[in-house]
């Protein structure tokens, strides 16, 4: 199981090192049979597709949030979305339109497998999910709904330049922060600096990321 694609090894060279690294790890692209979309922006889901190679990954199959799918698939983006997202737009269709076959539309609430459940972190996009492991002390997969593990944490009523729905974002990350604060649920974020996963620990009226060891 993979959680996004990432950039793709051609789309964006210096972070699109997936396919690389599942090599060093010795595991084949064929072998993985799910592949879970937190959102379709080409960061996360650019790699989706070997340039002229078909899929990347071609038995999987691919968990899309409904609400992601229906707001980037509308067949008349160029009219309801701003400009600025037309190119967000034509890359994510191009990702999902390869998949359409493969799909699985899911929602918050349900479950992806036994022990993994779909967390509705919308506001980065309007579909955005987070996704919940069960078992040992937790994990939660934030994708980008915690996006810096330091303004994020420090300030997270900050408005941040590529989340789409504001005050939707604020308050889901506030939410999400919040219960891992109190519930001590490790966390593990896609921009975050090395280690990458860690813990919020509650700091004046915000939190605090602590690495985790």
């Amino acid at each position: 199981m993979l959680v996004d694609t990432g950039s793709g090894d051609k789309f964006q060279p210096t972070a699109g090192r997936l396919t690389a690294n599942l090599a060093v790890a010795g595991i084949d692209p064929a072998s993985v049979t799910k592949v879970v979309c937190t959102h379709a922006h080409p960061d996360h889901m650019g790699g989706t597709l070997v340039p002229g190679a078909g899929l990347t990954f071609p038995n999987a199959t691919y968990f899309v949030s409904a609400v992601e799918w229906q707001f980037w698939m509308d067949p008349n983006y160029r009219t309801t979305m701003p400009d600025v997202l037309h190119e967000f737009a034509r890359g994510s269709q191009r990702d999902l339109s390869a998949v359409k076959d493969r799909v699985k539309l899911v929602k918050p609430g349900e479950d992806i497998v036994t022990g993994m459940r779909v967390l509705d972190t919308a506001g980065h996009t309007p579909g955005h999910i987070s996704l919940e492991l069960a078992g040992g002390e937790g994990l939660i997969i934030t994708g980008d709904a915690v996006t810096n593990h330091i303004v994020s944490f420090e300030h997270p009523g900050q408005k941040f330049g590529f989340d789409m729905q504001h005050d939707v974002a604020i308050a889901n990350r506030k939410a999400l922060l919040d219960r891992a604060a109190k519930d001590k649920i490790k966390l593990l974020g896609f921009h975050w600096s090395d280690p990458g996963v860690g813990y919020a620990e509650r700091k004046d009226n915000a939190y605090r990321f602590v690495p985790a060891t």
